[in-house]
């Protein structure tokens, strides 16, 4: 395990913004701290998902409006694989969606094997 302890916020967020960038198109592991309620979630996700067939993609003006929230509100994007998604007759349509992570909170990454702990 990797631990990897930051004084400064901006710099916290820029490497473990890097961190998740290194994974490319692989599945990594993120446990992190909800701004909403203050729990801890884990996820695993990906990024760089385009067209899934079961849950719709940002795209266009609202993709590039998503991309300045994200980095005016220390949020990242990711493809949630766990996520169940059904339909109006409560029947199971497909798995995953998009979510977002606060940089700031994330308190742990599991990224090719190797576990960092974020302090």
């Amino acid at each position: 395990m990797n631990i990897v302890k930051y004084v400064d916020k901006r710099v916290k967020v820029q490497s473990v913004k890097e961190l998740i960038e290194s994974a490319g198109n692989r599945i990594f592991s993120v446990w992190f701290v909800k701004r909403s309620d203050g729990s801890k979630k884990k996820m695993s996700c990906r990024r760089k998902v385009r067209s899934p067939s079961y849950s719709k993609a940002p795209s266009g003006k609202i993709s590039y409006k998503r991309k300045l929230q994200d980095k005016a509100n220390n949020l990242i994007t990711v493809f949630d694989c766990n996520c169940l998604k059904y339909n109006k007759q409560d029947k199971l349509n497909g798995r995953g969606s998009f979510k977002s992570i606060p940089l700031d909170g994330i308190v742990r990454l599991k990224i090719n094997g190797e576990i960092y702990k974020i302090i």
